[in-house]
């Protein structure tokens, strides 16, 4: 059989969320299908270890523009599969009938002020493609099954939740974590786009509270790039007076250097309004972070017990959160070893092979 994947967002040097599952996906069914033929369309050369196997082909088309109208659909006509693969975007219009779309997140729902017009158009025309097109369709989780129905009820027999992995290679406890951000002191981290849906200026809120009432002696870093709405957060740090040089900015942290970062944090604070999946929340759990997150969406299906939920529109009590874990050391402990255990309820591998049988099914 051969298997159609759009893999042209593992082309990308710098991958995040949709870039990342991409890469992951393609590089554990190279680990565990030696049997299928894989067509991997991509409009920038594959990463060398996602096509080091025989049986997984780069069909490479360098037109970036216009990629999913025009260039895609060519590079499907020209080398045909028997089943197809669409892990973002829409599907294109001659792939085979037999297709498997995967839908991570309808936050353009939820957040529209953070889109644009044009991009808010795009993931509708890609909904309803899906809807029209797929033979079945995946969720990275139940939260977002519940959304797609929602808004898509008629949907409700194509959907399979699969959920996401993490690199055990790469994420995993440091006995002796460096300070590989030259902190100084204790920190509490969030790793993610900075913006509203994230709720930074709520973390943003609570740190102050937490420094101004409880005189911790913890730097906030904040790691990743600017999002939607970042010059209200950037003034209310500059605002911050005296507090203003304990929140620290460090930009995109790439992943070899991410993980020790985490496991340095006395905290893990991700208290984001709504995540398709939560893979950052993951992430930190295989670190064995102490990690407080939110009480909503995706969030709780994936931490379980080995997290401090709290109310993310609430400042006190992600606040509160924050500080059982800041004052005390021995449930820092405790839930250290209980995130590394709920980490291994996910990974990689199994996402690959749950997508394998229902591509094989098809």
């Amino acid at each position: 059989m051969i298997i159609g994947i759009d893999a042209s967002k593992a082309a990308k040097e710098a991958r995040t969320g949709v870039e990342n599952f991409v890469y992951q996906l393609v590089l554990n069914l190279a680990k565990i299908d030696q049997h299928n033929t894989y067509f991997l369309y991509t409009n920038a050369p594959l990463p060398t270890e996602l096509k080091k196997q025989v049986n997984f082909i780069e069909k490479l088309n360098r037109k970036k523009r216009f990629w999913n109208h025009l260039f895609l659909p060519l590079s499907v006509l020209k080398a045909p599969c028997d089943v197809y693969l669409q892990p973002t975007d829409k599907i294109p219009g001659s792939a085979n009938k037999k297709t498997v779309a995967v839908v991570h997140d309808l936050a353009y729902k939820h957040f529209p002020a953070a889109y644009s017009t044009s991009e808010k158009l795009r993931q509708l025309r890609t909904l309803k493609n899906y809807a029209k097109y797929a033979k079945k369709i995946i969720c990275v989780s139940q939260s977002t099954k519940n959304d797609l129905i929602k808004y898509y009820p008629n949907l409700k027999s194509k959907i399979e939740i699969i959920a996401l992995g993490y690199d055990p290679e790469m994420f995993h406890p440091f006995e002796n974590p460096r300070d590989l951000l030259k902190i100084g002191c204790p920190y509490i981290l969030y790793a993610g786009r900075i913006e509203e849906r994230k709720n930074s200026l709520r973390l943003i809120r609570a740190f102050l509270k937490l420094k101004k009432e409880n005189n911790i002696p913890h730097k906030l870093v904040l790691a990743g790039d600017p999002g939607f709405n970042f010059e209200s957060i950037f003034n209310l740090i500059n605002g911050s007076d005296i507090y203003s040089n304990n929140i620290v900015l460090p930009g995109h942290i790439n992943h070899d250097r991410l993980p020790e970062v985490i496991a340095r944090a006395d905290v893990f604070a991700f208290p984001t309004l709504y995540e398709g999946f939560g893979l950052a929340a993951l992430e930190a759990l295989a670190c064995g972070a102490a990690v407080v997150t939110s009480n909503t969406s995706s969030l709780p299906e994936i931490v379980g017990d080995a997290a401090l939920l709290c109310d993310p529109e609430n400042v006190d009590d992600i606040a509160d959160k924050i500080y059982k874990f800041i004052s005390d050391e021995k449930l820092r402990q405790k839930y250290s070893v209980a995130a590394i255990k709920q980490a291994e309820y996910f990974s990689w591998t199994n996402t690959a092979t749950q997508v394998l049988k229902i591509l094989e099914k098809l």
